[in-house]
């Protein structure tokens, strides 16, 4: 193997198939990186078997060859490398990967290549989506989904399409996120996407979209029994599906509201980030809501620190008097994706999930559920 190759763009699709390998001790051959070189195209692929990422760019190729490099090292090396534009020259000999640079070298050992793992087969077909839009439908709901593994129908992103619309959803069961956008798509989407790796797979995603940051970028979108597989220009991404099927969520969305109200998002935020100094292992924080006073009542109470009591003045009230305790750390996540500087809180019951939502904008719900004291 030898290949010529501009520095920053060899080190920059190391720095992101990389996010996709095992960093696990477990299995270390999974921490490797293969690389390809064959003609005037590099591939490089890494996978944790949940995750895979495999990305191909031209260089100026010399002799074909591939090799499995440990991924900890490699990526080491590639961030020394980050800043430093020129002209480089890697070269296999004798199991060792070189890369010359100006007057320099740089020597890595290679893990013996045996059955590394291949790009999983794409399956069909589904739709084409904006990067950008489906970063977003993502990132705002994978926050909530359950970190356990007892019920993997929910330790996922939930993707659906409905009435043009294209849903993600995700929950843990004491909160839920809804993210949905415009979706004129004729193919039924239904698919439920694995929690593990969903940072590292956001992460290759907005890397993705960093490259091409100048224009509307799309992915292609591709499903077959257990893996979802997005491909954008030279990178493909492979991610573990789950077979199951989502709760019924919608039954918890009411008909009509009893109490509505809209408050200035940043008063209630630093309401909420001044209680978690006073809340207890349970972070409760106490919700007094008088429709007939336009107040909001809040109270947190540490035994060994102290309390606070603090009123809020919301912009707009109606309906009947609200008396609830809410997680004060999942309030503030829920709060942190609406866009606009005014939230819209809508309840039915106390003892039932109370709604959140930006007032100027309806595509984003969170459902909070109440704490029991």
């Amino acid at each position: 193997m030898k290949f010529e190759i501009n520095s920053i763009k060899l080190f920059k699709i190391i720095n992101q198939v990389s996010k996709a390998r095992n960093k696990s001790t477990l299995n270390s051959y999974l921490n490797n990186i293969y690389i390809k070189s064959e003609n005037n195209s590099l591939t490089m692929r890494a996978t944790n078997l949940e995750l895979t990422c495999e990305k191909t760019i031209p260089m100026k190729g010399v002799v074909n060859g591939e090799c499995l490099i440990n991924g900890d090292v490699l990526t080491k090396i590639s961030n020394y490398f980050s800043n430093i534009d020129t002209n480089i020259t890697c070269e296999l000999v004798d199991d060792v990967f070189n890369i010359l640079y100006l007057k320099n070298k740089v020597q890595l050992k290679t893990t013996k290549l045996e059955d590394f793992p291949k790009m999983p087969n794409s399956g069909n077909y589904l739709t084409n989506i904006n990067l950008k839009t489906y970063i977003n439908l993502i990132k705002s709901v994978s926050f909530c989904a359950s970190t356990s593994e007892i019920k993997p129908e929910i330790s996922s992103v939930y993707l659906y399409s409905k009435n043009e619309e294209l849903f993600s959803v995700a929950t843990d069961s004491f909160r839920l996120a809804e993210k949905k956008i415009v979706f004129n798509n004729s193919e039924d989407i239904n698919i439920l996407i694995s929690q593990k790796n969903i940072n590292e797979k956001v992460s290759i995603l907005e890397s993705l979209q960093e490259e091409n940051e100048e224009e509307e970028s799309e992915i292609e979108i591709y499903n077959s029994e257990n893996i979802l597989t997005i491909q954008n220009n030279n990178t493909t991404l492979s991610i573990r599906s789950i077979n199951g099927n989502f709760p019924d969520y919608k039954q918890l969305f009411p008909k009509e509201w009893t109490t509505k109200i809209k408050v200035d998002k940043q008063e209630l935020r630093n309401t909420l980030n001044l209680s978690t100094i006073f809340v207890n292992n349970y972070s409760y924080v106490d919700f007094d809501i008088n429709t007939e006073e336009k107040v909001i009542k809040t109270k947190s109470k540490n035994d060994k620190i102290g309390a606070l009591d603090k009123d809020i003045v919301p912009n707009e009230m109606t309906g009947e008097n609200i008396l609830a305790s809410y997680n004060s750390n999942y309030f503030l996540d829920g709060i942190s994706h609406i866009v606009s500087d005014e939230v819209e809180l809508l309840f039915t019951q106390g003892n039932r999930p109370m709604f959140i939502k930006d007032a100027k904008d309806e595509s984003f719900t969170y459902l909070l559920m109440p704490l029991n004291k």
